[in-house]
């Protein structure tokens, strides 16, 4: 566990079961938070509050903790995504609460999606298909092409930052065609 110096509380490395609520407890995705690559890009200037809540230590410790970013790698065997505490310490998350399952599956199915694309450059649309239910098996995950369409900005940001990435063909034809579903209707309508 990593030791927090403004408060000389323990926090943890990791958080199981968890989940995140504004200051009204109502909960929420962690894509209404700053996505960070580096220390470099805090900005403190939040527009709402986030907390993460869940559990760490096999579940013998609760995690009550104010977030105020994230970030996520795809060099890992899975995708890893980790949040910032306000004390500016990552904290990785390792497995959501299945009851916020549906309010983060359109980040996590992104980030799935990300990853396969990334580690199989070469694999064809369908093959990223067949492998997400693989994934989301033991979930109640329903997934969907348009979990991808509603993080495109974050698909883009990817690609922008990591060189093996922007080399897969399925990104490619997917930022493409998610430019044509952008444009009016009319014009989408002209091209072949």
């Amino acid at each position: 566990m990593a030791s927090s110096d403004e408060e000389g509380e323990i926090v943890p490395e990791g958080v199981n079961d968890y989940y995140f609520i504004d200051d009204k407890y109502q909960p929420v995705s962690l894509s209404i938070l700053p996505l960070l690559m580096s220390m470099d890009e805090i900005k403190c200037d939040l527009a709402s509050t986030v907390y993460l809540c869940g559990t760490s230590d096999d579940g013998m410790k609760e995690i009550f903790k104010q977030i105020i970013a994230w970030k996520f790698e795809l060099s890992s065997v899975q995708p890893e995504i980790s949040v910032l505490s306000k004390d500016k310490v990552w904290i990785t998350l390792q497995r959501p609460r299945k009851s916020h399952e549906s309010i983060i599956r359109t980040v996590l199915v992104t980030l799935y999606w990300l990853h396969f694309v990334r580690r199989n450059p070469e694999e064809s649309r369908m093959s990223v298909w067949k492998y997400l239910p693989e994934v989301f098996s033991s979930s109640d995950i329903k997934l969907s092409e348009n979990d991808i369409q509603n993080h495109v900005s974050l698909i883009r940001e990817a690609a922008g930052r990591d060189k093996d990435l922007a080399k897969s063909e399925v990104l490619i034809l997917c930022l493409n065609q998610l430019a044509l579903l952008a444009l009016p209707i009319e014009f989408a309508k002209c091209q072949p």
